[in-house]
């Protein structure tokens, strides 16, 4: 079975036959945080139910950084100003944890593993349930992503300018961000959309260039969206596999069989007009790979 860390949702495999009737109690290696762990079915762990509602998703960010210290040193310099914060590590966490909290802005690092900022940006995008999230991206002075990109992020800042440069940032994007007395002007953040504009407005789903009175474009939409899913389930499910075949290269061939579930599922789903158009879940997997390849 698998466990999940309240506090920064690691994930553990367990041993069913470890867990008694009053569960297992465990030490979260990356946070140190002490969790209890139930059999399905059994009595939902104390800590779960009581940290969820404590969280006000107005004033909820995603710190998602590699570097734990850094990551930790934002995600208190916005606990300061009034925000609430969860952090992650890597971009599978971090999709995750957007997932289950629904956070009101995310600040990536380009420099995620396993799920670029990019990928993880283009996902929120995606997802009509995330259109309210503002999304900054933080990099290196020579590492800017587009400007103009539908699926890009809000915003823009480099790594020398944490924390301070976020906070005007998110207050300009709707946050309740607290002026404390003694704050000072920072660097002046780089907005790759205007603030003022409702999350609202930002593009639906992209489908392949298509007439504009296709009827197949909401399909077309799906599949992609599918696939990413699918893909995503695929490496996160099959790390170690995944990056055995990444330094092989030979990943289609190493995940035949996972690829043929994926397209049996998407099959279920997707009109069959659409699936013959391309592999979706075998080209989505190609572009996984060399975002990897390149990061």
């Amino acid at each position: 079975m698998i466990a999940s860390c309240p506090k920064c949702t690691t994930r553990y495999r367990v041993d069913p036959e470890r867990v008694g009737p009053d569960g297992l109690r465990l030490r979260c290696t990356r946070c140190q945080a002490v969790f209890r762990v139930r059999t399905p079915g059994g009595a939902a762990p104390p800590s779960a139910p009581a940290e969820q509602p404590q969280q006000d998703r107005r004033r909820l960010v995603l710190v998602a950084d590699p570097n734990a210290e850094r990551g930790k040193a934002t995600a208190a310099a916005l606990g300061r100003s009034g925000l609430e914060t969860v952090v992650a590590h890597e971009g599978v966490e971090a999709i995750l944890t957007l997932q289950r909290t629904g956070p009101r802005a995310v600040v990536l690092d380009a420099a995620l593993p396993r799920m670029d900022a990019s990928q993880i940006c283009e996902l929120v995008k995606r997802n009509e349930s995330l259109r309210s999230t503002w999304v900054v991206r933080v990099g290196a002075p020579d590492d800017r992503p587009r400007s103009g990109d539908p699926y890009g992020p809000d915003a823009s800042v480099e790594r020398g300018e944490l924390p301070t440069a976020l906070l005007p940032l998110l207050r300009g994007f709707g946050l309740p961000v607290r002026e404390p007395a003694s704050e000072t002007p920072g660097p002046a953040p780089r907005p790759l959309q205007a603030p003022a504009a409702a999350p609202s407005q930002a593009p639906g789903p992209s489908v392949p260039p298509a007439p504009v009175d296709d009827e197949l474009a909401p399909e077309r939409a799906k599949a992609e969206r599918l696939a990413r899913i699918i893909v995503s389930d695929i490496v996160l499910y099959n790390e170690q596999k995944f990056s055995a075949a990444l330094a092989a290269g030979d990943v289609l061939r190493a995940l035949a069989n996972e690829l043929d579930e994926g397209r049996a599922l998407l099959a279920q789903r997707v009109d069959e007009r659409v699936r013959r158009e391309r592999d979706h879940v075998g080209d989505e997997l190609q572009r996984v790979v060399r975002a990897r390849s390149a990061s």
